[in-house]
């Protein structure tokens, strides 16, 4: 049976576990202007508060049980891990609603900033003509179209595979990038801070599912599993006798 020392060496709860990690990302106040709050900011660290809240009482839960003689070892292990099946379910389905809102949201600016819209008849003659430049010649074409605003060359790139202008990867993903910041700096900012939202909701989400494995399926929930056995057996030979009386 493992005893409380024991606990006390696996359990802990995580220091990402923390809504303050997803919070450091979201909109600052700049001078007397309050930044407006964003619902999926809220969403994930709404949940990510919860997870950390039932993380702390899943470990105080832990050494409570373990530490209590009035019940047999079997009973303690059988109460810990149903408690940490029930929390992690509950914590998990409120922490992946959040993510999907924070998804939906992702999806849809990158959507919106992928390209400009509207294509045009003369975009395969530009692709044409872009193809047969050399790379320093194309370069040159594409800043100056930038610069000018001429979306009509800049659309024709960046709605087509590069292999219609001979561009490489690195170099397509740097013209949407310098396209993006130019003309939707305020979407860009945002789609940056949900990343990194979701990037630290996923480790605190991680560490959580962690902890919860190690009360019901680690060292702990191994001894469950057959304490539960136990119980299940003598349970229902107890049934087979009692109908016997019967």
């Amino acid at each position: 049976m493992a005893t409380v020392a024991d606990l006390e060496q696996q359990l802990h709860v995580s220091p990402s576990i923390d809504e303050r990690a997803i919070d450091h990302h979201a909109p600052r106040q700049i001078g007397n202007v309050k930044a407006e709050p964003e619902p999926e900011h809220l969403a994930l660290s709404g949940a990510m508060r919860i997870a950390r809240e039932e993380a702390h009482a899943l470990v105080a839960l832990a050494e409570a049980v373990y530490g209590d003689g009035s019940q047999t070892p079997e009973a303690a292990v059988i109460q810990l891990a149903t408690a940490a099946q029930r929390t992690g379910e509950r914590v998990a389905a409120r922490l992946v609603a959040a993510q999907a809102k924070v998804d939906v949201t992702i999806a849809s600016i990158e959507k919106a900033t992928f390209a400009p819209e509207g294509a045009s008849p003369l975009d395969p003659e530009i692709r044409s003509a872009l193809k047969d430049m050399t790379p320093d010649q194309r370069s040159e074409a594409l800043s100056a179209a930038l610069e000018a605003g001429d979306m009509t060359l800049i659309g024709s790139v960046l709605r087509a595979p590069g292999l219609l202008t001979r561009m490489k990867a690195a170099e397509l993903a740097s013209l949407r990038h310098r396209y993006q910041q130019k003309h939707f700096p305020a979407e860009m900012a945002r789609l940056d801070r949900l990343k990194k939202m979701r990037e630290a909701a996923d480790v605190g989400g991680g560490a959580f599912v962690k902890l919860v494995k190690q009360v019901g399926e680690g060292r702990f929930g191994k001894f469950a599993s057959a304490a539960k056995a136990a119980r299940s057996k003598r349970e229902s030979a107890l049934a087979a006798h009692q109908q016997k009386e019967i």
